[in-house]
């Protein structure tokens, strides 16, 4: 299957292109909401006619998402960099627990989130994203001066790498007195190379870094052992080679499989790095998507199944507002993803808009979220975008759960997994003052 269409928001080029790719975006937005509206009845009647089994099985009927044990006690983080007039940015960390998050049932009623940590200064770095360490929230890589979402930093003569790692501390008791600091962490921990919106997960106690795109000098790619207190280099990635076939900027999709990262970009297939391989070297992997990309952009969500070898995949396409459920098989060297289906999710209000930054998370056993970090209203004037002040800022949290049946998985797939959609949950916060309207999402998280 052809990947998504997706903007390239590194140059100004990109910075028109993304314009009008979100103008299309939202009139696309309200043609399929009127329609949804118009045929929903239709459709409702075709189903009550049809009684066979379908592939996929979608519950109707929506009800609270019940959280058990310590996932009461977990709370969502949604990162953000506001932009200031000048090219100077703020770290901020929202936030809300997921019982209260989750208790929302009704459009009518949206949940207020807490500002948790705020850093701003001349000195950050825009550009950055963040990842999870232990109980932290880190703020990797960056540059200056500050694009907004990165735009022209390809074609600035003047841009100036910075390696310095931020974190936030969510684990209360670990807290100093002041609880909403932001502070940079000691040397150690100090990036060897810059990186433009760094991928940052942790996998078997060590940290690992790829920059979205080619910066300066290598390393590209880089890991933290903190048995050693310092990063080291990891091999160049083929899609950031110079000499290589693959050698081109474009947009990531990333799946993280147990040790296995499984990086592409629109324009490469996709190659795997398995962090438990003694020689830690990256290779193509022909039987992924046909030797193609994958179908869809950012960061898909894999979660275990009983099975070993054997993983669930989650991923979205902005282009039909569905969830796409994929089986994915860990062979090695034969890796491969298979689709199950595809879900449409349910629509929102449409005064709410479309759709434009979004991120899984993993709430517990089969729970999961999709979160939508930043909607754009239909039709809206895109130089609003440029008057600073306090703005307030939309968001979407869409909590599902799921079963699989893997006694059927090897079985032709019919019937193997269930998926539930419960009641979306509207949230929303104030910009800080003389902040420009949509702030940047940066990392979302459930600890």
């Amino acid at each position: 299957m052809a990947p998504d269409r997706s903007v390239n928001l590194a140059t100004r080029e990109g910075e028109e292109e993304r314009h009008h790719w979100l103008r299309r975006c939202r009139e696309h937005g309200h043609r399929c909401h009127e329609a949804h509206r118009r045929d929903g009845c239709v459709t409702m009647k075709k189903m009550k006619k049809k009684k066979k089994k379908s592939r996929v099985t979608k519950e109707k009927k929506a009800v609270g998402l019940k959280l058990e044990g310590e996932e009461a006690n977990k709370s969502l983080y949604i990162c953000y960099l506001e932009h200031h007039v000048g090219s100077w940015v703020a770290y901020v960390v929202h936030s809300i627990k997921l019982s209260d998050l989750l208790s929302s049932t009704s459009f009518d009623h949206a949940l207020q989130l807490r500002q948790v940590a705020y850093k701003a200064g001349l000195d950050l770095p825009g550009s950055v994203r963040c990842g999870v360490w232990g109980s932290q929230i880190l703020f990797i890589g960056g540059m200056k001066p500050s694009f907004r979402f990165g735009l022209g930093a390809c074609e600035s003569n003047s841009v100036v790498w910075h390696r310095d790692v931020y974190a936030f501390e969510t684990d209360q008791p670990q807290r100093r007195r002041e609880s909403n600091i932001i502070s940079k962490m000691d040397a150690s921990f100090t990036l060897l190379q810059g990186k433009f919106n760094p991928l940052t997960v942790e996998l078997r106690g060590k940290l690992y870094a790829l920059s979205s795109r080619l910066v300066d000098e290598p390393p590209s790619f880089e890991v933290f052992d903190p048995k050693v207190g310092s990063w080291a280099p990891l091999p160049q990635p083929p899609f950031f080679k110079e000499r290589s076939p693959y050698h081109h900027n474009g947009n990531f999709s990333y799946a993280i499989a147990g040790t296995k990262m499984f990086v592409c970009h629109e324009k490469c297939p996709v190659f795997c790095f398995d962090v438990a391989h003694p020689h830690r070297e990256w290779r193509l992997v022909p039987t992924m998507c046909q030797g193609g990309p994958f179908p869809f952009v950012s960061k898909a969500l894999v979660l275990d199944l009983p099975a070993d070898d054997k993983k669930i995949m989650f991923a979205y396409s902005h282009r039909r507002w569905c969830l796409g459920v994929y089986l994915m098989s860990l062979v090695e060297n034969e890796e491969s993803i298979t689709r199950i289906g595809d879900l449409k999710l349910p629509m929102l209000p449409l005064e709410l808009g479309v759709a434009e930054a979004f991120q899984f998370v993993h709430i517990g056993g089969q729970k999961a979220c999709l979160v939508v970090t930043q909607l754009g209203l239909p039709y809206e004037d895109d130089q609003a975008e440029y008057e600073p002040g306090t703005h307030k800022t939309w968001g979407v949290a869409i909590p599902f759960q799921f079963q699989v049946d893997i006694t059927k998985v090897d079985k032709g797939k019919k019937d193997c997994f269930t998926l539930q959609f419960m009641p979306p949950c509207i949230f929303n916060f104030y910009t800080n003052p003389s902040t420009f309207p949509k702030p940047e999402p940066a990392g979302c998280f459930v600890l």
